[in-house]
């Protein structure tokens, strides 16, 4: 729309309605720019005046008289109020409401920060929500929110989660007992939506409940994020749902993100960029981030992203000025699915996965009696249920989660959620500290199950979720084994240098050099027939590539592998028919073999 321009007399034309102007004045600094709004169309002095705001500039002419004009500068948009953190020490922008080109009124909290750099950004937001602007005026635009000082104050977060005891906030809408608005400098919401009712998603996607373990995991998952914060747990987790194609475990994920969003469009793929997962997990902050295809990640730097978001905390950059930026923190649980473990996607870069990766995200086998499911409720087969619940994730969504904390905090269970978790907790035995983790992650899952169906949200029997968290926690324990993880991974390693280099780098230790390549070390026959293996430092070390030597020798000796070694140390020496006395770690594989029976 081309600007418009129109002379006002220094007295108002007998007859001539400017009320609705004068009521709307919004005064600036400069006293020759007052800037008013108009909601609606206006006719004003025979003039149609365009809903918007309009700018009023006050000018001298050569001869010394006072020239007014008025131009409009886009679509209605007012200034609301001033927003801050709750401790009114940072986080300070402006409440924006506008009408855009739909009539669609629109809320933004735009970060008073952005007033200090390139218009672009501020402008580029309103035209992504629709604002109707004249491109001719796009500084004056600007201005005009910066001249801006309403009265009112609202509390602002740059992220999802808890404002406080009795607060949560998304993107959406503000959760609980006070007023509070999510702040963000661009239009990105993290796919928070609502679709149908909370009815009907019990009706149908919680109807298939009863029965499925899987299901009860991941409708778990996505419940357990707002648990997080009361609980005191800093850290989030989560775990990885693994079978072969088209069984019924992005259903379950896509069934997870119908509690706050879209089914199909609030889970992202593994293939996003480590930047924009962080970026993500912000918007996701106490809530459920859900992930598809793991396959498809890039397997330089997905073992970094997995401690990353389940950590909570994002790479610390420096701003244009190179000085730091304020780093990104949240609480999320984590829900993936894929055809293939992590351990396999960060071996196709070379890399080891970890004993924290493995414990952050838990690979669950995904493989139940149909597909992902046990309980069929009265569909045909295993993918007839799946084509039916994602149908419901995309008609009902977005009710569970909201619904799931005005019960928390109308019930007051905020405070008790420590020593209910106790409680649970007991059915979930661990020994190690790694399997301990996993048990506390199990049992916050169970947790949230039990409160959801004590809250009348999930149609499922007291206790059924306890019992379903404690089968898969059996379950994933049975085929991890018992001892840390990086033991697991260090005794595996060395049995399968043996069994491949057995027979080639390593020389008996009764024959001379017989022109073995890249030696590892020698062999021994017992009486038995059995051979005991005798490593050389370097040949354990290539071994068991990727762990301190100590660390190996360690988990060798847990499990009495050690065959020989002289007091206080894991070595011990043995004259070589070339006369050397070398000090040599003695494998027995049978010890190793052991621990897969």
């Amino acid at each position: 729309m081309t600007a418009s321009k129109i002379q006002l007399n220094a007295q108002p034309a007998a007859g001539a309605d400017i009320t609705p102007i004068a009521a709307s004045v919004k005064k600036s600094c400069h006293p020759s720019r007052v800037y008013s709004v108009l909601d609606k169309d206006l006719a004003s002095n025979d003039q149609q005046l365009s809903a918007g705001v309009w700018l009023h500039r006050t000018t001298k002419t050569r001869d010394g008289k006072t020239e007014s004009t008025q131009l409009w500068i886009c679509g209605p948009l007012h200034v609301d109020a001033i927003i801050r953190n709750i401790s009114c020490s940072d986080d300070y922008g402006r409440l924006l409401r506008l009408t855009n080109l739909d009539g669609k009124e629109l809320l933004w909290a735009m970060p008073s920060e952005l007033l200090v750099g390139r218009p672009e950004r501020i402008l580029s937001a309103l035209l992504n929500r629709g604002l109707k602007i004249d491109h001719s005026h796009l500084t004056d635009i600007v201005d005009y929110i910066a001249s801006q000082y309403p009265q009112r104050r609202i509390i602002s977060t740059l992220t999802t989660g808890w404002i406080d005891a009795e607060l949560f906030i998304t993107p959406l809408e503000c959760i609980g007992k006070g007023d509070a608005i999510f702040q963000s400098e661009s239009p990105a919401d993290g796919e928070y939506d609502r679709g149908g009712t909370l009815n009907g998603w019990q009706q149908s996607i919680g109807a298939a409940l009863p029965g499925n373990p899987l299901l009860q995991l991941g409708i778990g998952t996505g419940l357990a994020g707002p648990l997080l914060a009361p609980l005191n747990i800093h850290a989030g987790g989560g775990f990885h749902l693994l079978w072969d194609s088209s069984n019924g475990k992005t259903t379950v994920v896509q069934c997870a993100a119908s509690v706050w969003g879209h089914g199909a469009r609030f889970p992202l793929k593994w293939n996003a960029t480590a930047n924009g997962l962080e970026g993500i997990s912000a918007l996701r902050n106490d809530c459920l981030l859900a992930l598809d295809e793991l396959g498809q990640a890039d397997p330089s730097y997905v073992g970094d992203v997995v401690y990353s978001v389940a950590d909570g905390i994002g790479k610390q950059r420096a701003g244009r000025s190179s000085a730091a930026r304020r780093v990104r923190r949240w609480r999320v649980m984590l829900l993936s699915s894929g055809e293939v473990t992590l351990e396999t996607k960060m071996a196709e870069a070379g890399k080891r996965i970890r004993a924290g990766q493995e414990v952050r995200l838990v690979t669950i086998s995904a493989g139940r009696a149909f597909g992902a499911w046990d309980n069929l409720h009265d569909q045909a087969s295993g993918a007839a249920l799946s084509d039916s619940l994602k149908r419901a994730c995309g008609i009902h969504y977005g009710h569970a989660g909201p619904a799931f904390l005005r019960a928390l905090i109308d019930n007051c269970k905020l405070d008790k959620l420590p020593a209910m978790l106790e409680d649970i907790r007991a059915h979930f035995p661990a020994t190690s500290g790694q399997t301990a983790r996993v048990a506390e992650r199990f049992a916050i899952v169970a947790l949230a199950l039990e409160l959801a169906v004590d809250a009348g949200l999930l149609p499922m029997a007291s206790g059924e979720g306890t019992t379903s968290m404690v089968e898969l926690f059996e379950g994933w324990k049975a085929e991890r084994g018992e001892g840390p993880s990086e033991d697991q991974q260090i005794l595996h390693a060395v049995a399968d240098f043996i069994d491949r280099h057995g027979g080639s780098r390593f020389q008996s230790v009764t024959a001379d050099y017989a022109g073995t390549r890249d030696r590892a070390g020698y062999w021994e026959e017992l009486p038995t027939g059995e051979r005991l293996y005798l490593f050389t430092r370097g040949g354990l070390e290539e071994a068991a590539k990727g762990f301190d030597l100590s660390r190996v020798v360690r988990a060798l000796d847990s499990v009495a592998a050690i065959a020989k070694k002289e007091p206080g140390k894991l070595q011990h020496r043995k004259r070589l028919p070339d006369g050397r006395n070398l000090g040599l770690y003695w494998i027995n594989p049978t010890r190793l073999e052991s621990q897969y029976k």
